[in-house]
């Protein structure tokens, strides 16, 4: 049992994830099938609002909503690529704006921009727009920010490529547009890139309310995750919790997580 627990490095309950992290599982969210469609309409929580999956979004926003913290302001971010930190934060995103909040996700990954590449909108407008601009802010977001066709939820895409991903984001044009968004809109979600592979989930969180962590069981090592929430509390960012996901369900039967629930759900 020794050796196999070496081997195999990964959580296994959620009491592991609490007893290392020291932080709060959110919400435990199912793998999920790809949905075809463009825009929101490949997002869960919009295309199959009825599901258990979306259920688990719901959720989510449930607990922010009644936590003890702030939770206007919003990072999702992940331990490495690949966990799934863009489809939580889209699928939250549609979640808070299906509750009526006036909601604005923001994609920070300007690296490898998921959110942008689902909504097809990599092209010459955005946050990197945003944050070269020398003119009057109001004006400079308006010209970048863009609609959905989510009721009540706007986004705004990555922008081209910049040089200097880190230095944007820590300049005071990035603190200067969430001050901006904060008067205008009830919930903000920011997408982030991994904490493990860049610094920008780092200079972000320090702005921002708090901090959700997205991890994979199935893949993510735990040392790695160890790792990541050391680097958040290092730089005394507020960790609001972890989204377990991709649960299969086998996993889910090791994580006291039942997809049949009884109450009618698809």
């Amino acid at each position: 049992i020794w050796v196999l627990d070496i081997l195999d490095d990964r959580f296994r309950a959620p009491e592991e994830l609490k007893l290392h992290l020291n932080t709060e599982i959110l919400t435990m969210v199912p793998a999920m099938e790809e949905i075809s469609g463009e825009g929101f309409d490949s997002v869960m929580c919009q295309s199959r609002p009825n599901s258990t999956e979306a259920e688990s979004f719901r959720s989510l926003r449930t607990t922010l909503e009644f936590s003890a913290n702030d939770t206007g302001r919003i990072v999702c971010t992940s331990t490495e690529p690949g966990d799934g930190k863009t489809t939580i934060s889209a699928n939250m995103a549609v979640a808070f704006a299906q509750a009526g909040k006036k909601t604005l996700i923001i994609d920070a990954d300007m690296r490898r921009p998921g959110l942008s590449t689902l909504l097809n909108l990599r092209d010459d407008k955005g946050l990197s727009v945003i944050l070269r601009s020398s003119g009057k802010l109001d004006f400079s977001v308006r010209e970048n920010l863009r609609p959905t066709q989510v009721d009540g939820l706007d986004v705004i895409s990555c922008g081209p490529r910049p040089v200097n991903p880190a230095e944007l984001l820590a300049s005071e044009g990035f603190a200067n547009l969430l001050a901006w968004a904060e008067t205008r809109y009830d919930q903000i979600i920011i997408d982030a890139p991994p904490v493990l592979a860049v610094s920008d989930p780092l200079i972000i969180g320090r702005l921002v309310d708090g901090v959700v962590l997205v991890v994979r069981p199935d893949k993510d090592r735990r040392r790695s995750v160890i790792r990541a929430t050391e680097a958040l509390h290092s730089l005394r960012c507020n960790l609001l919790g972890v989204v377990v996901n991709h649960l299969s369900e086998s996993d889910a039967a090791g994580y006291g997580y039942g997809y049949g629930y009884g109450y009618g759900y698809d």
